[in-house]
């Protein structure tokens, strides 16, 4: 779904079904807004996630007299889902300004988190001096709501909340960050009344782990977010998991706890770091069920090295250590037991010299809900400058966490993270890259059964390896078990976005689409 195509500003939809076809026009509007989708989750017997599509999408969008309402689609339809009106809302847009000038932001949830249709946003609305201004007001829409129901007005500032689910989807609070009170609130429902305070005296919340997103396959049994809180005392990891009423504090940070965590369905892990001239990270192992913290690992380096989880699989730790050296940069990847200290960590990559990025490298299962069968997919991008200019050489590999070689580096080659799932059975490989200016232009877009690891190429309708065009970046993201969409980036990220495309992995299948508006935006 985009909000561009084909010379036309508005809303448009590619049958999954029938990803040949074109994009269906289902909303004609000069603005709009994305604000919220819902999936529609497929559960084996033993509650384990067996499927996920398109269930509904929510967006802002003008009429004819510039004035803004929420609409939403059934995407579960079988033919050009119909934009209905939701909600009474209506907000007025100057011609030609952006939406985001009256709907500062927004942020999704559901009220059963394994329907589609029970998903809500929080609207934070502009007052009159604008954006963050005296008289901006917090509002909610469902996707239920009729063309008559007014928005809900909440008394709360700010859309930076998390919802917890239990193990039948359905919604039992809502934490949420004060940061005019300094208080950790939780929420009983969207209503967002009569909060329980969970701890005061905060000056800063980030959620170092929500265990729905490392569920991978494996039995849904509800989420529990761990949140690094910090305080004038110092830095807590907090848990806070479904249907309780109380955060407990499980750990005191001797530095700061730093980056994301990593989880393998049984564990949350962490780093503790203190930073400074020489700088020493400690790597941390606390149950998703709370109880004694294990520590893993620690090590001291200078400023000039970084460490950064990667992912877990019930027996290893995996990570990263990057050093910088001026213009060069060399990172290691490593592991540890999950269950002991370790005096040392275990090489089981590198070290590779250029720059390593370990957002685009990620640990997939070759078999579904079985984090001991994942394997790690690494990208690296040797970056060199010379007379010509600036040349980047992308590699990729595949290693088990324990170290084995299962795909060897191959150049010119890189795996997209996000259009890679458990349940597609493929991760997504760009081979052949020729581009030397930044960018994958020349490419050709692969499946790589994660079972097999053999590669198959996309091809169009015609039967034709699909090949990148030159100058573009693909940003594909998986959004069903084995369809995809996204558009192709301007190398550099300047220019107009003009190219974009549907996959189906299940016919090692892509379609190219021809954009002509600028404005493109992908959920």
């Amino acid at each position: 779904m985009s909000s561009s195509s084909g010379g036309q500003s508005g809303v448009f939809v590619i049958p999954s079904s029938a990803l040949a076809t074109a994009p269906a026009f289902v909303s004609s509007t000069t603005a709009s807004m994305f604000l919220a989708y819902g999936e529609t989750i497929t559960l084996s017997g033993s509650n384990a996630i067996t499927g996920y599509s398109p269930g509904t999408y929510m967006y802002a969008g003008v009429d004819s007299s510039n004035n803004l309402h929420v609409y939403g689609l059934n995407l579960t339809s079988t033919s050009a889902p119909t934009p209905t009106q939701i909600g009474t809302l209506s907000l007025p847009l100057t011609a030609g300004a952006a939406v985001s000038t009256v709907i500062c932001d927004s942020r999704q949830a559901s009220t059963n988190f394994l329907d589609a249709t029970t998903v809500f946003v929080v609207l934070h609305i502009a007052g009159t001096g604008g954006c963050n201004t005296t008289g901006d007001v917090w509002e909610v829409v469902h996707y239920t709501d009729s063309s008559s129901t007014a928005p809900t007005v909440v008394g709360i500032k700010g859309t930076g909340f998390m919802p917890l689910y239990n193990a039948s989807g359905a919604l039992t609070g809502l934490e949420l960050f004060d940061s005019a009170s300094g208080n950790l609130y939780l929420y009983a429902s969207d209503a967002f009344t009569s909060p329980t305070t969970l701890v005061t005296g905060v000056t800063a919340v980030s959620i170092v782990l929500d265990s729905e997103a490392i569920n991978g396959g494996a039995t849904f049994a509800g989420n529990v977010l761990f949140l690094s809180v910090t305080t004038a005392s110092g830095n807590y990891l907090y848990r806070l998991p479904f249907g309780a009423t109380t955060a407990t504090k499980e750990y005191t940070a001797t530095g700061t706890l730093t980056g994301i965590g990593v989880g393998d369905g049984t564990n949350v892990y962490f780093n503790d770091t203190v930073s400074g001239a020489t700088s020493t990270t400690t790597l941390w192992a606390e149950p998703l069920s709370g109880g004694t913290n294990t520590e893993l690992y620690s090590v001291s380096y200078p400023a000039t090295v970084s460490y950064d989880l990667l992912g877990a699989n019930t027996s290893v730790l995996v990570f990263y250590s990057t050093t910088i050296s001026g213009s060069s940069m060399s990172s290691t990847l490593l592991s540890v037991p999950v269950t002991t200290l370790s005096s040392s960590a275990t090489t089981i990559g590198g070290p590779f010299t250029g720059s390593i990025y370990s957002s685009s490298s990620f640990l997939e299962p070759t078999t579904d809900g079985e984090p001991s069968t994942d394997l790690v997919f690494v990208n690296v991008v040797n970056i060199s400058s010379g007379g010509g200019g600036t040349t980047f050489s992308y590699s990729s590999e595949v290693v088990t966490p324990g170290g084995t070689v299962k795909k060897a580096l191959t150049s010119n080659s890189v795996f997209l993270y996000d259009a890679a799932s458990y349940l597609s059975g493929s991760a997504v490989q760009v081979t052949g890259i020729t581009d030397t200016g930044g960018g994958y232009g020349g490419g050709t877009l692969n499946a790589v059964n994660l079972g097999t690891l053999a590669s198959t190429a996309l091809t169009t309708t015609g039967g034709a390896a699909y090949t990148l065009p030159a100058g573009f970046d693909p940003g594909f993201v998986q959004i069903a078990n084995t369809i995809g969409a996204g558009v192709l980036a301007p190398i550099g990220g300047s220019g107009a976005a003009t190219q974009g495309g549907a996959f189906d992995l299940s016919k090692d299948l892509i379609v190219p689409i021809s954009l002509t508006n600028t404005n493109i935006a992908l959920f």
